[in-house]
């Protein structure tokens, strides 16, 4: 690599010349710590007009944001020469990795050709040529994937050009080496390419335009089949077809070329017309000069290519040695050099004109009326291919699936489950047509796989999201590496919150400040892997990955605090494994992560996860309720009491205003326990504005704005970033205390102070929360308009009217769809399928539903129902021999009903509360006849297989209850427009929370055993029969000795 003479261009710093030409030279450059690629043209532009085209064209170029095309980051002018950032690639040129001469197989052909037709099509249906295809600008990565890079960056005729043409121009069409390069140019180069990777040479052997014209005015290139005769006659009237001379001979599409190629190779019939055999002559055409017509790029938002970034190390050391000459490098920093000098050095000359790029007697328009028409016509094109598409994927996927596929050949006793088909033709269809779909698929049909095979077989790339972190590691430990085994290898990704993971600078703090690591067994262990070189790059951070639990205390010190995180500007960025999941997010095509985690990347624009194709929500009917949570706004004392004990603000702020605050803080709690006084444990609405909160507020946004005037000038790059974060949370936190106590907007919020269950030393501790009452308008905005969504859990479908059908008086999706912002009548569109169950209810399971039981009862006479149902209970329990999970809609009526059983159950006895769910579960697979109580979080997500669970008892319907803000909200909302509250709101939702927990019984399809619902309402009230209508159809009795025959017969 040459010494460098340039120091700077723009914002980066010039670590290395790579190469120069006549027209343009070639740097690597850096920003911070991010190396990118910079061309900078030798031509100056010496007019407004000359600088106008070039920043028309390269603001186009820009817009293309697809996997498999390399980004382009920036583009300007340094002085009057113009200059472009790319993201540094990964891999090398294929013509660096093929052998010339060398005649390839046709499938390893298809995987060269399958990502550059797709990059391409997609540049063409954002109006972009790419006008300099060759081999020399795909690049294969480590693992084999293919980019596409070197769009030409001036339009023919433009003087003096700003692209080196001689590699390109063996691989262009007539009409291109004529001036007039249009989509089909692109898909002739790809199949001249094509024609080489096959046959070992290209069709015409000319390396000159006139020459190359010449000749394919004369016709007469090889046919394939005669220099490689393992090419199939289908495959050679796909390559003859894309080589035609005439444009309009060729496929619509490169896509569809792609589509052909393949149909080929697997002996589908393909569609093409005769050839002719003698190619008609070319007619050389002067062009006509011409204004550009307008271009309008569609609106596609494809993801930046993610598979560039490389996976390994870099420290500051690399960077410096880029700058020494070529001879002194390490021999893999030369072969990065020579790969980049290799892809720098074709950049030809035929592209598209931009839009409103004028043009004079020098300038040359490419982009003829026809040419125009062809492009606008490309996407209509691709709905009319959408049918073709859609049953090859949904072809493919049911081979996948069906007996006789590719699992049940792998897998002796495989059985096919048509719902698991049924819902992976669904999502295929909506990939495909790129339509939102929802799914209701009941435990048994296998969901996870119905929506990965076709999210793989598809080849785009999908966000996952799941309800909690529990499900994602289930998903991505187990579901994904069985697809990627059985199915198709694929990159992906596990992606949680920041402090899921381990701070390698603050393990580091504490070793330093010996605090742990000389008296604490636990992070000398956790400090020994990290040092281990042997973990390598199977250690990723994550506490879960461990292997042994770490105790509260050390996970607290050495967890990533995004707070206090310098992020680039830390010592450890490099080793960084956040940084480093990101960075495999990046390169994933299926990214796994939860609906916490994906709400927060929507309300941020999309800037905290990777662009996607499509988002599959697992769980879906927690969306509203994790949306509602995620938006509220929240104040508790640890928040204060952490920010003024922060060591920065304590000596870079006035020591008056830290008082001040925490007086202010004092004050706002004492008033605080004045509305919720100390006997009371639930909620209370704030109905207007208080005071002093308000004075709390103005007292932190005071301490901000000190934070802001005394900012050291000198400070260190880390502690700066630490300095801003800390100004910003300052700020950030006064305004939500001023949201929260303003009490502004009770259209849209609810206001309410909660005494919340803190430490043991602490009791109880109180918290003050502005809550959304509508989320709908929000998810519609940020999530389901951003990107195709494809919705799915076991339990969607509810009773309640639906407006679509309003004849329609099943179970129905209205109320989900309403709750998120899908409305039914509004977007006709999506795509909707309750799938059929799969397990047997009628013959393995009982829906006991007792009528001699009090209604449920509050106030007085409550003991006395509490007594009633916990008899009840018992005698289900003594029946079941243990073996049960009892279901309780509250607290108060768990304890009662554990207070009442306990002594009098010679079973294992569990009680949510005593220890952690997870403790709890493993406890109750593990002790025989365990009868476990618990309440909502055990009404769902809980996966019991086999005898350890034979009986699931529901205390009552699970109504929301009725001290809960947010729901009491929304009803006093919805009465006071005289809406249907009860029936579409309240009772649609808890039938939903009824279907999760009766659903806790049959997990596999040998497993039996008894669901009661110990709630006279479901026979006296008019709801009933719709409520018991939406569950499963197991047989029904009111009688205790059906129950006591149903598990007589297990004997």
């Amino acid at each position: 690599m040459a010494e460098v003479e340039l120091q700077q261009i723009g914002t980066y710093t010039i670590t290395g010349l790579l190469r120069e030409s006549s027209t343009s030279n070639f740097y690597l450059g850096k920003n911070r710590k991010k190396t990118v690629l910079i061309q900078r043209t030798n031509v100056l532009f010496s007019n407004a007009e000359d600088k106008k085209a070039f920043l028309a064209r390269t603001k186009q170029l820009k817009k293309l944001k697809d996997r498999a095309i390399v980004a382009i980051l920036e583009a300007n002018f340094d002085g009057d020469a113009g200059y472009l950032v790319l993201e540094q690639p990964g891999g090398k040129p294929l013509q660096q990795l093929l052998t010339p001469g060398v005649c390839l197989a046709s499938d390893v052909v298809r995987r060269y050709i399958s990502p550059i037709a797709s990059a391409l099509h997609y540049a063409h249906v954002s109006h972009v040529v790419h006008g300099n295809l060759h081999p020399g600008v795909i690049l294969q990565t480590e693992r084999e994937e293919m980019l596409l890079t070197g769009f030409a960056l001036t339009p023919p005729g433009f003087t003096p050009s700003l692209d080196d043409e001689e590699a390109a121009i063996p691989y262009m069409a007539p009409e291109q080496l004529q001036g007039q390069p249009t989509a089909a140019s692109d898909q002739y180069a790809l199949a001249v390419m094509t024609y080489e990777w096959l046959c070992g040479r290209r069709p015409y052997e000319a390396t000159d335009r006139t020459e190359l014209l010449a000749q394919q005015q004369q016709g007469g290139f090889p046919k394939p089949s005669s220099l490689n005769q393992k090419i199939t006659p289908a495959v050679e009237q796909v390559l003859l077809q894309a080589l035609a001379l005439e444009p309009e001979q060729r496929f619509p599409h490169t896509q569809a070329l792609a589509n052909a190629y393949l149909s080929a190779l697997m002996g589908l019939p393909v569609k093409t017309p005769e050839i002719r055999s003698t190619p008609r002559p070319v007619v050389p055409t002067t062009p006509t000069i011409r204004r550009a017509e307008p271009l309008q790029p569609a609106s596609l938002t494809v993801e930046p290519d993610r598979r560039i970034k490389s996976r390994a190390k870099q420290v500051p050391e690399d960077m410096l040695a880029l700058a020494r000459p070529a001879e002194d490098m390490p021999v893999e920093d030369k072969q990065q050099v020579d790969m980049l000098d290799t892809l720098l050095q074709h950049n030809a000359e035929e592209v598209l004109p931009v839009s409103d790029v004028p043009t004079n007697g020098s300038k040359v328009a490419a982009f003829s009326a026809e040419d125009l028409k062809r492009l606008d016509t490309l996407e209509a094109e691709d709905e009319e291919a959408t049918p073709l598409r859609d049953s090859r994927l949904v072809s493919m996927v049911s081979e996948d699936l069906r007996q006789g596929g590719v699992l049940s050949r792998s897998l002796p006793g495989y059985e096919e489950r048509p719902a698991q088909i049924e819902m992976a033709t669904l999502v295929s269809r909506a990939i495909n047509k790129n339509v939102p779909a929802i799914i209701e698929a009941a435990t048994g049909t296998g969901k996870s796989l119905a929506y990965l095979v076709p999210v793989v077989r598809s080849g785009q790339v999908a966000i996952v999201s799941t309800a909690n972190k529990a499900l994602q590691e289930q998903l991505f430990y187990k579901d994904i590496p069985f697809v990627q085994k059985y199915i198709k290898y694929f990159e992906a990704a596990l992606v949680k919150g920041v402090n899921n993971y381990i701070c390698l600078d603050r393990v580091e703090s504490e070793r330093v400040g010996m605090q742990f690591f000389t008296k604490n067994r636990d992070f000398q262990r956790l400090y020994d892997m990290i040092q281990d070189p042997e973990n390598g790059y199977s250690m990723t951070g994550d506490f879960e990955t461990l292997g042994f639990q770490l105790a509260s205390d050390v996970r607290g010190r050495v967890a990533t605090d995004s707070d206090q995180c310098a992020w680039s500007k830390c010592s450890f960025f490099d080793e960084c494994y956040v940084r480093q999941m990101r960075e495999r997010a990046e390169r994933a095509q299926v990214i796994v992560v939860n609906h916490t985690l994906l709400l927060l990347d929507a309300a941020i624009g999309g800037f905290l996860l990777p662009e996607r194709d499509v988002i599959i929500l697992d769980e879906a009917h927690h969306l509203e309720e994790e949306a509602t949570r995620s938006f509220t706004i929240t104040i508790n004392p640890g928040q204060i009491q952490t920010l003024l004990a922060q060591r920065m603000l304590k000596d870079h702020s006035q020591l008056s205003l830290q008082d001040d605050a925490m007086r202010a803080a004092q004050l706002m709690w004492m008033r605080l326990e004045q509305v919720a006084n100390p006997g009371f444990k639930g909620r209370v609405n704030l109905e207007s504005p208080m005071e002093e909160g308000l004075t709390l507020a103005s007292a932190i946004s005071d301490l901000g704005d000190s934070l802001r005037r005394q900012r050291p000038k000198d400070l260190p790059e880390k502690e700066g970033q630490l300095y801003d974060k800390l100004l910003k949370r300052t700020q950030n936190l006064a305004e939500n205390i001023r949201t929260v106590f303003a009490v502004a907007d009770q259209q849209k919020f609810v206001y309410y102070v909660e005494r919340m269950e803190g430490s043991v030393s602490r009791g109880f501790v109180l918290q003050a929360s502005a809550a959304p009452l509508d989320v709908t308008s929000w998810l519609q905005e940020r999530l389901f308009n951003k990107c195709n969504v494809i919705s799915t859990s076991a339990t969607l479908a509810t009773i309640g009217p639906n407006p679509a059908k309003p004849d329609d008086k099943g179970p129905n999706f209205s109320y989900f769809r309403r709750r998120i912002g899908l409305d039914p009548v509004e977007r006709p569109d999506v795509m909707e399928n309750i799938l059929p169950l799969t397990f047997d209810y009628e013959s393995k399971a009982l829906l006991y539903l007792p009528r001699h039981l009090p209604p449920p009862t509050f106030g007085a006479g409550a003991d006395d129902y509490m007594v009633d149902i916990a008899r009840e209970m018992y005698r289900l329990v003594k029946l079941s021999r243990g073996r049960a999970f009892l279901l309780f809609s509250s607290r108060r009526m768990l304890d009662r009903a554990y207070e009442l059983m306990a002594p009098h159950l010679p079973y294992p006895l569990l009680k949510q509360g005593d220890m952690t769910r997870l403790e709890l579960t493993r406890r109750f697979r593990e002790e025989e006849g365990s009868v476990l109580f618990g309440l909502k979080s055990f009404w769902e997500g809980v996966d019991i297989a086999g005898d350890a669970l034979s009986l699931v008892v529901i205390d009552k319907l699970p109504f929301d209850p009725p001290d809960d803000p947010v729901h009491e909200a929304r009803v006093a909302q919805m009465k006071a427009a005289n809406e249907n509250w009860f029936g579409t709101y309240v009772l649609p939702q808890a039938v939903l929370r009824l279907k999760q927990g009766i659903g806790r019984l049959l997990r596999t399809r040998e497993d039996r055993g008894v669901m009661a619902i110990l709630d006279t309402r479901l026979h006296t009230k008019g709801y009933g029969r719709q409520v018991l209508n939406a569950l499963p159809p197991a047989r029904r009795s009111s009688s205790i000795r059906d129950v006591e025959r149903f598990f007589a017969e297990e004997n």
